[in-house]
């Protein structure tokens, strides 16, 4: 079954988003003129399922030339003044060039990756990566080129085999670090509903991706799963998804139970998700 998402219109992307990108496009204009090309959305913006106070603005920019440690340097301002100034929604995304999406760097560690106003890391454009995918199929066209100027591939055998491999790695560590009474994630799950929410619909969404190889929303992956796991494990599905939607009254009574059936859930997912390929 594959995702029944809309493409949203450009013309019908959230005001403020609208309105970090006028800023963001000026003050890059400014302080590094002439590097940008294109300039493209992705993620839940791209998906129609944007919340206020929750989503990020997902985002691939491409530059016209490789970044200078000079040119870092400004977009290390530029995202610093930006997070002050909007604190969200945030700008999540990389910087690319043509040659990155083509694919002719491919596995170079040349791509700046800015996240929370700052530089995250340095990573390479994977070209059979689930964001890619979502760049290529659902992907908005804010500035430059047609997204399909690019040849980015879509191979789905690779793509899950990919998706399998974050779970194997990022998330059943995540969890494990969630075990650990000597990571800070130990106390986190008990209090925090953002950690719950992340955990449980992050998961979800990568088992949707490997079972029915399409994309779509961290609240429409939490409703997919209520009608293809154990009942079980509906209560902490219902809770992530209340989260997601900002609701604020807990559906549960004790934050110990919730913990135990969020970590449950995901060692449960992840054991599905690898059991798939």
């Amino acid at each position: 079954m594959k995702s029944v998402v809309s493409t949203t219109e450009k013309s019908k992307i959230p005001d403020a988003i609208n309105e970090v990108l006028k800023i963001y496009f000026e003050r890059l204009e400014e302080k590094l003129p002439n590097v940008l090309e294109s300039f493209y959305l992705f993620g839940s913006v791209s998906l129609g399922a944007y919340q206020d106070g929750m989503s990020d603005i997902d985002f691939y920019a491409v530059v016209k030339r490789k970044l200078t440690d000079a040119d870092i340097d400004v977009l290390k301002q530029v995202h610093l003044e930006m997070k002050k100034e909007y604190p969200k929604p945030g700008l999540d995304g990389m910087y690319v060039t043509k040659e990155d999406l083509d694919g002719r760097n491919e596995g170079v560690q040349s791509c700046p990756y800015f996240n929370e106003g700052k530089l995250q890391m340095y990573r390479s454009f994977h070209r059979n990566w689930i964001d890619a995918y979502q760049l290529k199929t659902y992907g908005i066209v804010i500035k430059g080129l047609p997204i399909e100027t690019y040849h980015i591939p879509e191979d789905w055998k690779q793509l899950k085999k990919n998706l399998v491999g974050n779970i194997s790695s990022y998330w059943m560590n995540w969890t494990k670090r969630c075990e650990s009474v000597t990571s800070l994630q130990f106390p986190g799950l008990f209090v925090s509903g953002s950690m719950i929410e992340w955990g449980v619909l992050g998961v979800t969404r990568l088992f949707y991706s490997i079972k029915e190889e399409g994309i779509i929303s961290k609240v429409g992956a939490g409703e997919y799963a209520l009608y293809t796991v154990p009942e079980k494990y509906h209560p902490i599905l219902q809770e992530a998804i209340r989260i997601r939607k900002g609701n604020k009254k807990s559906l549960y009574r004790s934050i110990f139970k919730r913990r135990k059936d969020a970590l449950d859930y995901m060692k449960y997912m992840i054991e599905e998700c690898n059991s798939l390929i």
